[in-house]
């Protein structure tokens, strides 16, 4: 794409000579220009080449995504942390045709229970505490179902195999959080975090 461009430099004693581009030597061949521009929101990106006296420009869509939706979750809520390594494991187990996974929560065991109601059979995950589950914080005396869009669950997948620890909230309105604890470096942590609103409750 950039024809016979390379970089080399003069030198001149101990020392590069010049500054910036001087003392740059561009090949023996015809030199390749490039210009970028890009002219505000909703406009492309566009990448020009010179090369010859051949003009080739690329204009790449630029994407604005809309701002990001203010949400508090609720300060009664039912947690759970359990290794982001048994999540993923589970999660992949379940039906891929399925357009709807369900989330039990009990006082009993199994404490956790990940369904989905898939096309070809249905398919249930269970987690207990001690086992599996790490924590486990329950703000009812029954078990609860919560039904959310399987697919996007399913993009928890992205963060899984980086994240030692999962934290998966239910709050009062059944919105479900769940973060992530990302190791970096020793000591040193990030956290990532999807929330999911309900389809709807099930009895």
């Amino acid at each position: 794409m950039f024809g016979t461009a390379g970089w080399s430099s003069t030198q001149s004693g101990d020392g590069v000579t010049g500054s910036g581009f001087a003392g740059a030597n561009f090949g023996s061949g015809p030199v390749t220009a490039v210009k970028l521009s890009y002219n505000g929101v909703g406009t492309k990106f566009d990448l020009t080449l010179e090369d010859d006296g051949v003009v080739t420009t690329c204009g790449v869509p630029t994407f604005d995504p809309e701002p990001p939706v203010e949400f508090e979750f609720g300060d009664e809520y039912s947690k759970l942390i359990m290794k982001a390594q048994w999540l993923e494991e589970g999660l992949r187990d379940l039906d891929a045709t399925s357009d709807r996974v369900v989330i039990r929560l009990s006082p009993e065991i199994p404490h956790l229970r990940i369904s989905s109601l898939g096309t070809i059979e249905n398919l249930d995950v269970n987690y207990s505490q001690g086992d599996v589950i790490e924590t486990l914080v329950y703000q009812y005396d029954r078990p609860i179902e919560i039904s959310y869009n399987f697919s996007h669950v399913l993009n928890v997948l992205r963060a899984c195999p980086m994240a030692t620890k999962a934290n998966i909230a239910i709050d009062s309105k059944d919105f479900m959080r769940i973060q992530f604890l990302l190791p970096v470096v020793e000591h040193k942590y990030l956290f990532t975090e999807y929330t999911f609103s309900p389809l709807e409750a099930l009895e």
